[in-house]
């Protein structure tokens, strides 16, 4: 489970800053027009020869910002590909102190990349709804301190996996999404919508497979991913599309997850690498035996309100794991957070060691906090 924050103007800011970049030609060919007219004799100041060039280094007295600003286009037309432009931008920011992180951070989306948004966009399609749940499922708000306030009137559920804020942004601009809710009908007493997601984000996946977590702790040619809990397949498809793992395994509870996935992987023939099991990995312990790698995100905390069947599934992935030393455990959110809010009376010590992961962003990033949820384990 992740919650989604509000929206970041700041995000917004930096897409004008790339479209800035993107339409400097258009710009540049507006000036270049004014400076080639000799046709008339009105002394007009727009026509720039090299001897203001010269001007503007000899004479100490006065600087012609105008000579600048058009000597200064002249350099930037001259590079051709476009991420050359962008890095010489960068470097200017650079120096005049400018925040170019935007800039530094744009690149061409992948062919990998688009099939992912062509598959995000197949599964908005499918969903009954905005919410991302099934038919007849059950969500809970889980009860500890990390949720204290949460409840069915103030909680949307909003897969991470298939809306960015910018989406939710638009959706409550729409009127499809509210982003208050009155505390008291009929009063002006509102406080804000709490978002959740179910999932991670497609930024977060990929950064699971990263050399910075998994592949840089795994041989994933050689490795078999168990997603417990796999809900729409979200880290199924970003595994198959972004690295190069040996085979993805969804085991999925639900039976309408279970066949979208299904549907999902033949329409995008994966099936070469991912297979989805339906079923209760409780009754599924094989899988775990054949599994090199397992992920969990956030398994039960909000399907699940029994404690005792919090505590016998983590009792039987203990059980299960004990024996499969070097095995690595990747959750959303820590063992230590799930053990210590759902009252788990199960010791990691001895079991599990944790592996210090390296955020990709810093920590001033609004995206930093995302990457601080996920979390690596190895089985001693």
């Amino acid at each position: 489970m992740t919650l989604i924050p509000k929206s970041n103007k700041r995000k917004k800011e930096e897409a004008n800053i790339k479209d800035e970049i993107v339409n400097q030609d258009k710009e540049d060919k507006k000036t270049k027009v004014d400076n080639n007219n000799n046709n008339n004799n009105n002394n007009n100041n727009n026509d720039i020869d090299d001897d203001d060039y010269n001007t503007i280094v000899d004479d100490g007295e006065k600087v012609d910002i105008e000579v600048l600003k058009k000597r200064f286009k002249d350099i930037y037309r001259l590079i051709k590909d476009e991420e050359e432009k962008i890095d010489f931008i960068s470097f200017v920011c650079e120096h005049l102190n400018v925040n170019i992180e935007a800039v530094k951070h744009v690149n061409k989306e992948s062919k990998q990349d688009s099939i992912l948004q062509t598959i995000i966009q197949d599964l908005k399609d499918q969903l009954p709804s905005i919410t991302t749940e099934a038919p007849n499922e059950k969500i809970t708000i889980p009860k500890n301190v990390s949720f204290e306030g949460y409840t069915k009137e103030n909680t949307i559920n909003v897969d991470g996996f298939l809306y960015t804020e910018e989406d939710i942004d638009d959706l409550i601009e729409s009127g499809e999404l509210k982003n208050n809710y009155c505390q008291d009908c009929g009063s002006k007493s509102i406080t804000p919508i709490n978002f959740i997601s179910h999932s991670t984000t497609p930024n977060q996946l990929k950064y699971m497979f990263s050399n910075d977590v998994l592949g840089g702790n795994c041989d994933l040619k050689q490795s078999t991913v168990l997603d417990i809990g796999s809900r729409l397949g979200a880290l199924l498809y970003t595994g198959y599309l972004f690295s190069d793992t040996k085979k993805l395994i969804g085991c999925e509870i639900n039976q309408y997850f279970s066949n979208l996935q299904n549907e999902m992987i033949k329409s995008y023939k994966m099936t070469d690498r991912i297979e989805i099991v339906h079923g209760n990995i409780l009754d599924n312990e094989k899988l775990i035996q054949q599994s090199d790698i397992i992920y969990m995100n956030n398994v039960l905390e909000f399907f699940q309100q029994d404690k005792k069947k919090h505590i016998e599934f983590w009792q039987f992935i203990q059980n299960q794991t004990r024996s499969k030393k070097g095995l690595k455990i990747l959750t959303i959110p820590s063992l230590e957070e799930s053990f210590k809010n759902n009252k788990i009376p199960l010791k990691l010590k001895g079991w599990v060691k944790k592996i210090q992961l390296d955020s990709p962003v810093p920590q001033d990033d609004p995206t930093f906090p995302d990457y601080q949820e996920i979390h690596l384990y190895e089985v001693l």
